[in-house]
């Protein structure tokens, strides 16, 4: 019997609503993973309307943030009561345990990184799914160098656009790009342009201006790299076109392929190589990994944005926990916290908490 008393908001078919609260899994960790304590647990897009099927009925959540009650026979970088943020591996391994809105989530130690004392679990909890997938983007899609707490990292001599800076994965991917020695060139709305630049773009242009793509042409040059953090038709027009005027390449998108990109753009969505798919056994996945690559696909990003970098980042004050939590009180409210992500966010993220921290 688990010495746990876990509680899990269930989807107890595929799009039903609302979540029920019931019983929750026994953690039972491999030797490889974690088990969390979850005080906050993050909303993002598709989670409970996901594009391929799952083991009905299923506890969604990405991402967590609590401290740490079990541990993995090989896990020896973290100890019991450390306060820390996790992404949750459950959309791809199907495993209920490993999800996050639950009052205990099991997640794999590469995807796990410690939170200093001054930081809030609730601020933190935005950070998980953002990271992985700004770093998939980057560092596994681009391969680019990996970022440096150095707060003036060597420059690399490149630019690259962030189509979405002040979206949750926009706000991580500006952030690592910088550290990672790339100018960073954003776009987002005109009410969130300075916290862009706050966060490190160097330029930032206003999406909704009708210029805005001859502006970011003056300012780029052949060999620059483009991230579309959106994934919608119109940024995609935008930012592939941007991209093949620059020369073309691979381009990373959060979301399918549009099939009017220009034929030196090759859209690339999922985060992950399908040949590194297969080989990492996740074949049924290689289209739907997305920001799991780091710790499923590609773990030399995984160990050195999550073991490494973000760590010492976040005890420097280098990295900064963004965009700002909406917190919805409750873990029976996590349908709400999905609803109103839906009707549109700018800038925040929703946050559902489970327990006080």
């Amino acid at each position: 019997m688990s010495q746990f008393s876990n509680e899990a908001a269930w989807q107890t078919a595929a799009g039903a609503k609302p979540f029920k609260l019931g019983p929750g899994p026994s953690p039972d960790p491999a030797e490889n993973e974690v088990v969390i304590k979850v005080a906050y647990a993050a909303v993002n897009p598709l989670q409970d309307s996901p594009n391929f099927e799952l083991p009905y009925p299923y506890i969604f959540g990405t991402d967590v943030a609590g401290t740490i009650v079990q541990l993995g026979s090989s896990v020896t970088r973290f100890q019991l009561g450390q306060r820390v943020i996790g992404h949750c591996d459950g959309l791809i391994t199907q495993k209920k345990s490993n999800a996050g809105f639950q009052r205990y989530a099991t997640t794999r130690e590469i995807l796990v990184s410690a939170i200093p004392a001054n930081i809030s679990l609730a601020n933190a909890a935005v950070l998980p799914l953002s990271v992985s997938t700004a770093a998939s983007a980057l560092f596994h899609i681009l391969d680019l160098p990996y970022p440096s707490v150095n707060p003036n990292p060597a420059p690399t001599g490149k630019r690259i656009l962030i189509w979405g800076g002040s979206s949750s994965v926009g706000s991580s991917a500006v952030q690592l790009a910088r550290a990672a020695g790339l100018e960073v060139v954003a776009t987002a709305g005109r009410a969130n342009i300075e916290y862009v630049k706050r966060l490190g773009a160097s330029r930032v242009f206003d999406h909704q201006d009708p210029d805005v793509v001859g502006k970011i042409l003056e300012v780029l040059k052949e060999g620059d790299y483009v991230f579309d953090t959106i994934g919608s038709e119109s940024t995609q027009i935008a930012s592939g076109g941007i991209f093949g005027k620059l020369g073309g390449g691979t381009l990373p998108i959060t979301l399918s392929p549009i099939a009017g990109l220009p034929d030196n753009v090759k859209g690339v969505f999922g985060m992950c190589f399908p040949q590194r798919a297969r080989e990492s056994k996740f074949v049924a996945y290689e289209l739907v990994v997305n920001g799991l690559a780091p710790g499923l696909v590609n773990l030399d990003v995984g160990d050195a944005v999550w073991r490494k970098y973000l760590p010492e980042a976040l005890a420097a004050g280098s990295f900064q926990t963004k965009p700002d939590p909406i917190i919805i009180e409750g873990l029976e409210r996590a349908q709400e916290g999905l609803d109103l992500l839906k009707e549109g966010v700018s800038a925040k993220k929703i946050v559902i908490e489970v327990a006080k921290e």
